[in-house]
């Protein structure tokens, strides 16, 4: 983060140039499985220290999915689009589904108050595509998958 506007009527963040495009643009240029271990570790790590400062600010990104994590020009990941992102202490669960169904929590598709551990959930799946190589419930459309993920 580089700077950030909260003055009504203006709210905006400034961040950092990253070059590096998106983790989904890059796993879409491998074949599935072809990520070496090392490397799913430090992709995990770059996002997980992203998601630590986020929660240490009370900052809950509501969206995390590789189209919202981007590499910097040393191919670190960061995460972006906080679009969606909420304070804590004011996000409320009630509001229509602001996030991707696919990476979604189950508490947030059931319109359930939530926190932090909303974004954790989404990571878990993030890691499930980078070791597995395939996209969370990809043989469903993502209203099936939040069907899924809800009931069973």
């Amino acid at each position: 983060l580089v700077g950030a506007c909260r003055k009504p009527p203006v709210f905006c963040i400034i961040t950092e140039y990253l070059s590096g495009g998106s983790l989904r643009a890059y796993l879409h240029k491998l074949k599935p499985g072809h990520l070496s271990h090392q490397e799913i570790i430090a992709i995990a790590i770059d996002i997980a220290r992203g998601m630590e400062y986020l929660h240490s600010q009370g900052v809950i990104h509501r969206d995390v999915k590789p189209e919202n994590m981007l590499f910097d020009q040393d191919h670190h990941l960061k995460i972006a689009d906080f679009g969606i992102a909420c304070e804590e202490a004011h996000c409320d669960g009630l509001t229509e589904d602001p996030g991707t169904y696919r990476w979604m929590a189950p508490e947030m598709i059931k319109h359930e108050r939530y926190g932090h551990k909303v974004d954790v959930y989404s990571f878990g799946l993030v890691l499930w595509e980078l070791v597995a190589g395939t996209i969370p419930y990809e043989d469903m459309i993502p209203v099936q998958a939040a069907f899924a993920v809800v009931n069973k």
